[in-house]
């Protein structure tokens, strides 16, 4: 009985004691709570002196002001006038435009402008606990993928929400937060594809050259601390898990399945399982906004406009990029660059934005009533992403949520920056695994989010699916405990597209991620799938009466639970994102297969390049926020050589 925290023997529980501060996950009692039973109705007039009521006033106070300390000083947008012009104009305030601004603006002489479609990030941004809550706000492009037919037809909408960041940081201020590098033979990929720039020897100086890994625990292993960078801008570090009991025993779970847990993944070459870093620290999202942008601002040479949307790329005739249209206050301007203009917006906007500036496939640009000024057919072409297909296990354990202490981790929150708030919604545990267990690299990666009993967040998440599927999941959900096991391909064959609606800016582009397009993809899917789904027979998973929960699809209604003809059929049709998108403008040297030269170069245009995610010819085998922000990192110097800076390491 000791193996475990809880478990189930004839109806018998045992409730875990976590004694960490703030754990939520416990017990099996029904969601009730003192602020439940205790409204506004009640009367409170006791006798007292108004001590009592004062003090509980200075605290409300108290945690009120320190919201103020949670966010960084955002200085107002410059002040900006038509035909203004600066050596480098940087389109995109998010995960590499805020590297390259603070690169780039270390050269004195430079001047730099950093244009950023959305604003400030809000509260909830550095937040961790409150990433979800971004979606479908003024903080997120809300792209959606275009229906095709052919797959997401159980999804509501027969569509799948790809969100991505609209404010200082981009989408590093509302992802998940999770930080790997990547493998040496992904960029080895790259390199052999004729880009001479990018070996993984090479790469690996500006990994470490971002980096600042914070976990004193792992720094006193020599080999995790010379695997990473100690003194960059981008902090790394260790979420305090709240229910971490619970997070051992599904790590206990995996190694029983022969993912050996490992002390650092990264370390491991992304093999096993264990604790994932974070870019977060004391509580905090480290955003690139607020490790390399807010600190300067107060440079000489860099100004930064917000809330003011890049309308297209200007190109003269002779076919040099010489600055940006863009609109802002309703007012349309054109700002100039004297050296070069940077797209730095992203695997969407990016690939977009050449295309309204008339550079692109010319059959497309046409039918568009674009002027094509320079053929580039693979401009929005190679869209790549991990996908997602969710394995959701149902069990008695955790209980029901505590909602008193819910409500008091808000003031933990406020007081120290710990407890619940304090990690993501996503567990910080994961799985890197293969088809071969003698592999060298892994073929499928594994997230995690548990749900309590009769969780209302469950439901929602379920919520994307249409009946019968989000009602069977709602039943179960309201006598069961949900592991949301997020199951995804890393190394994907199908390639999609993004492609222009219309002419105008403020119109989305259509995104056709083309999810199993290539039958490889599935049948490597439905094999890492089931793998994935024999944890339910791991030992802690049956103490907890654990269950494969099934996607209730009448299609699919003839085929057992877990069979490969099961996935077959339900996987095309519940597939979601892990939000991964790259390779929109992907890098080679063949301009008609690539988009930018291995220096990230737009091919037959001057003074234009890009530098983002949409560079990556092929997808890494990990998260896509720590390699972009090498990518930054490696196309800042770029410039800098390619202009006669050359930096002493």
């Amino acid at each position: 009985m000791g193996k475990y925290d809880t478990q189930y023997l004839s109806n018998k529980k045992i409730i875990m004691k976590s004694g960490q501060t703030g754990a939520k996950l416990r017990g099996n009692k029904k969601n009730t709570s003192f602020f439940s039973r205790c409204t506004l109705k009640d009367s409170c007039m006791k006798p007292n002196t108004g001590a009592a009521f004062q003090d509980i006033l200075s605290t409300y106070h108290f945690m009120v002001a320190s919201t103020c300390l949670i966010t960084d000083q955002w200085e107002p947008s410059a002040d900006i006038k038509g035909y203004d012009t600066y050596d480098f104009i940087v389109v995109g305030a998010g995960s590499a435009g805020c590297v390259l601004a603070n690169r780039l603006t270390e050269i004195t002489q430079w001047r730099v402008l950093l244009i950023e479609a959305g604003g400030d990030p809000p509260i909830e941004s550095y937040i961790p606990q409150f990433d979800q809550t971004l979606r479908k706000t003024q903080y997120d492009w809300n792209y959606k993928t275009a229906p095709t037919g052919r797959i997401n037809q159980a999804n509501v909408g027969e569509i799948v929400h790809w969100p991505r960041g609209k404010m200082l940081g981009g989408s590093s201020g509302i992802n998940g937060m999770i930080y790997f590098e990547g493998l040496p033979d992904d960029y080895e990929k790259w390199h052999n594809l004729g880009n001479p720039e990018w070996r993984p020897d090479i790469l690996r100086k500006f990994f470490k050259k971002s980096q600042s890994l914070q976990d004193e625990k792992l720094l006193q292993n020599p080999l995790i601390r010379n695997t990473y960078g100690l003194h960059g801008p981008q902090i790394i570090n260790t979420f305090n898990s709240t229910y971490r009991n619970l997070t051992l025993n599904v790590l206990s779970s995996y190694n029983e399945m022969g993912f050996k847990i490992r002390e650092d993944l990264q370390t491991a070459q992304l093999l096993g399982s264990g604790i994932f870093r974070a870019t977060a620290y004391n509580g905090r999202r480290a955003s690139t906004a607020s490790t390399y942008l807010s600190y300067i601002q107060n440079r000489t040479n860099f100004k930064l406009i917000k809330n003011t949307l890049v309308l297209k790329v200007l190109i003269d005739n002779n076919q040099r990029a010489y600055g940006v249209l863009l609109k802002q206050k309703g007012k349309i301007m054109k700002i100039f660059a004297r050296l070069e203009v940077i797209l730095s917006a992203g695997t969407i906007n990016s690939p977009q934005l050449l295309m309204l500036s008339g550079i692109g496939e010319k059959n497309h640009l046409e039918a568009k009533r674009i002027q094509c000024k320079v053929d580039l057919p693979a401009v929005g072409k190679n869209l790549q992403d991990h996908m997602i297909l969710t394995v959701p296990v149902f069990s008695n354990y955790p209980g029901y949520e505590n909602i008193d202490e819910k409500y008091l981790d808000v003031a933990l929150y406020a007081y120290n920056r710990s407890g619940s708030l304090a990690q993501a919604r996503i567990a910080d545990i994961l799985a890197f695994f293969a088809k071969d267990k003698n592999a060298l690299i892994p073929d499928y990666q594994s997230h995690l989010i548990i749900f309590p009993r009769n969780s209302t967040q469950a439901k929602n998440y379920f919520s994307i699916y249409k009946e019968p599927i989000a009602q069977t999941f709602a039943n179960l959900i309201e006598e069961h405990s949900v592991y949301i096991f997020q199951f995804n391909l890393l190394h994907p064959y199908s390639r999609g597209n993004i492609s222009l609606n219309t002419n105008r800016p403020v119109d989305y582009p259509l995104i056709y991620p083309n999810y199993f397009d290539d039958t490889r993809d599935l049948d490597a899917a439905v094999e890492g799938v089931q793998i994935l789904s024999e944890i339910v027979n791991t030992n802690f998973f049956r103490s907890i009466n654990a269950f494969l929960g099934r996607y209730n699809w009448s299609e699919c209604n003839a085929y057992k639970t877990n069979s490969a003809d099961y996935w077959r059929c339900i996987a095309p049709q519940i597939v979601t994102t892990v939000y991964h998108p790259v390779g929109t403008c992907a890098m080679g040297p063949n301009p008609s297969a690539s988009v930018v030269d291995s220096r990230l170069r737009v091919h037959h245009v001057k003074g234009l390049r890009v530098i983002d995610a949409s560079i990556m010819p092929n997808i890494t085998s990990c998260n896509t926020n720590g390699p972009t922000i090498m990518i930054a990192e490696r196309g800042s110097d770029l410039i800098k050589e390619d202009y006669g800076i050359v930096e002493l390491n």
